[in-house]
Formats: structure tokens, C-alpha cells, sequence
């Protein structure tokens, strides 16, 4: 079972019915949604219900997975990937 928080999921590719770009999940959205886009993202970032943050997937830069809140920049990269997301449809 997926933990609660916002998953803001970076697709880089095109696949069938989803396009590129940064896609927000929530707790609410259907686990069938959630699951396609979670296995066809490159980055995963998890937002926790008290603010913290943490890098759940790389398949970019292969950076640090773990708690990102208190380095400045993942953090700044990951505001720039929030201010981009569109929710799931």
C-alpha cells in the first residue's frame, strides 16, 4: 500500500495516453492511475503530510534517494518540478 502524501511523478518519454511531463498523485486518485504512472516515471519525489521531503525513484542522475528537506538543492529543484505538476487525470 502506497503511503500517504503527494507524489510528484517526472515522465520523460511519451507512452500511450500520457505525454511528457510532471504529473501530481495523490492519495485519492485510482491505484490503477497511480501505478501506471509511478512505473513509467523517471523521478519519483514523495511529499509527506508534515512538509517533508524525500526522493523515492532516479532513473536520471541516479542522485540521492532519501530525505531531501534540509538540502538546499534538491530542494530547489524539487519546488521547480512542484510549480510544474498537473494532476492526474
Amino acid at each position: 500500500m502506497a503511503k500517504t502524501g503527494t507524489y510528484y511523478c517526472v515522465i520523460e518519454q511519451a507512452f500511450v495516453g500520457i505525454q511528457p511531463g510532471v504529473y501530481r498523485i495523490t492519495g485519492l486518485e485510482q491505484v490503477a492511475h497511480r501505478l501506471r504512472y509511478i512505473n513509467l516515471s523517471n523521478k519519483i519525489w514523495r511529499q509527506g503530510p508534515k512538509g517533508g521531503v524525500k526522493i523515492i525513484k532516479d532513473r536520471i542522475g541516479f542522485s540521492y534517494t532519501g530525505y531531501v528537506t534540509n538540502k538546499p538543492e534538491y530542494m530547489k529543484e524539487f519546488m521547480w518540478v512542484k510549480l510544474k505538476a498537473q494532476a492526474v487525470n
